[in-house]
């Protein structure tokens, strides 16, 4: 019995040494194990290393591209100018063709984009379009209510995704075949004692049948005022025309000429004032031309202002449209820099037109008057409610309302003061 337990204890450590004599024997044959140690964090940040360089790996190679088809828009023509057009009834109407090509890979759809005028209508034909083949975008336009320069565009939008809207325009120039040069005759600011003079032309563009220039006459010239302007006009050559109008395309075309003065004289009456110079031509196309005359007179002596006066262009009492059944109230302020006495007896409302305008003056106080240099004159003017309907917007003077003040009356130096009034009585 004690034989057999040495044997086991002998058998015992001898298993333990074997075991561990191999173990060592192992360790130091294989590389070093870091997940046999506190390593876990070296361990997983070196995997997450070899990932991302897979990763990097992997984006480097180049991906394999499936081209897509698509339409792609082709427009050798975006604006049409029609050149210069006498306006007459019979071609204040055009038209013209703009084309758009699919030299894509794809069907192109094309669908109205927009217009800029009332004027102008558009249309697509046809409005799909299959590789190789145009649309006819037919553009039309009426120059009725054009003068001048017409300039007009309208858009189509394309799944053309380069190329997704398409715009085009048509442009040119209406003329009459008279105008004058300038528009109107303005003079600004202008001295009653001086008086003024101002240059102008009329240009003639008309051509015979066979394309030799028109022989046009001046058959009459009418003033709206003969009393303050007079008007001197003679013919004149191609040799007249500026280094500018041979240059103007509509300028250089000129047949016949005419240079003209229109004498603004002294005298006029403080204020703002619209005439009209009307030129009778032996032309059928245009047997009148008519020529607006506009301007301002400025004294030293009396200023007026107000919150709806317009002392610095054009002198006007701008009260625009008024309610019939509320009307309109608005004040003017008269500054008289000369020692008149300022009363209800010498200064008056000469004249009002309409006649049922009403306008109702306020006075400083006389004694006031006699320590001051300066007059101020309070000026209320009123459209009263429930006027009757109309329209007093000129642009000839007569078509305006109007307001005369007389300043001085009863002594030597009695000024007049114009003041136009601008306005429409209407129903709402």
């Amino acid at each position: 019995m004690k034989t057999l337990m040495i044997s086991l204890v002998l058998g015992v450590l001898i298993g333990v040494g074997a075991g561990f004599g191999v173990g060592s024997l192992k360790a130091s044959l294989s590389p070093w194990d870091p997940s046999l140690e506190n390593n876990q964090g070296e361990v997983i940040a070196k995997a997450k290393a070899e990932g991302e360089k897979k990763t990097e790996k992997a984006e480097d190679e180049p991906a394999t591209v499936v081209a897509q088809k698509r339409p792609k828009v082709k427009v050798d023509e975006y604006a049409y100018d029609f050149g210069i057009v006498e306006k007459t009834p019979a071609n204040e109407k055009g038209e013209h063709k703009f084309y758009i090509e699919n030299v894509g890979d794809d069907v192109m759809t094309l669908v109205e984009g927009g217009k800029g005028c009332f004027c102008t209508e558009y249309s697509i034909s046809p409005k799909s379009i299959k590789p190789g083949e145009k649309a006819t975008i037919l553009f039309e336009w009426d120059g009725a209510r054009s003068g001048g320069v017409f300039s007009q565009g309208v858009k189509i939008l394309t799944n053309d995704p380069e190329h997704s809207e398409v715009v085009f325009a048509v442009r040119g120039l209406y003329t009459s075949p008279i105008i004058s040069d300038p528009g109107e005759i303005f003079f600004p600011s202008a001295s009653a004692t001086t008086g003024a003079s101002r240059p102008f032309r009329i240009l003639n563009f008309e051509k015979n049948a066979d394309g030799s220039p028109y022989d046009l006459k001046i058959e009459g010239i009418e003033l709206s005022d003969n009393d303050y302007f007079a008007v001197e006009l003679n013919k004149g050559t191609r040799e007249d025309l500026t280094e500018d109008d041979l240059k103007d395309n509509l300028r250089m075309q000129t047949t016949n000429l005419f240079l003209g003065t229109l004498e603004m004289k002294p005298g006029m009456p403080q204020g703002a004032f619209q005439e009209l110079l009307r030129v009778r031509t032996n032309s059928e196309k245009m047997p009148v031309l008519e020529i607006p005359i506009r301007g301002q007179i400025q004294s030293n002596a009396i200023k007026v202002v107000g919150p709806l006066y317009d002392d610095k262009v054009d002198g006007i009492l701008k009260l625009d449209s008024v309610a019939q059944k509320i009307g309109a109230t608005t004040s003017l302020r008269l500054t008289v820099f000369e020692p008149i006495p300022c009363n209800n007896e010498t200064v008056v409302v000469k004249s009002v037109r309409p006649d049922w305008l009403k306008v109702d003056l306020k006075f400083q106080d006389e004694e006031l008057q006699k320590k001051s240099p300066i007059r101020m004159i309070e000026a209320t003017v009123q459209v009263p409610a429930n006027s009757p309907l109309g329209a007093f917007v000129g642009p000839e003077a007569e078509r305006l309302g109007q307001i005369v003040f007389e300043i001085g009356v009863g002594t030597a130096n009695v000024r007049k003061v114009v003041v136009p009034v601008r306005f429409t009585v209407t129903p709402n």
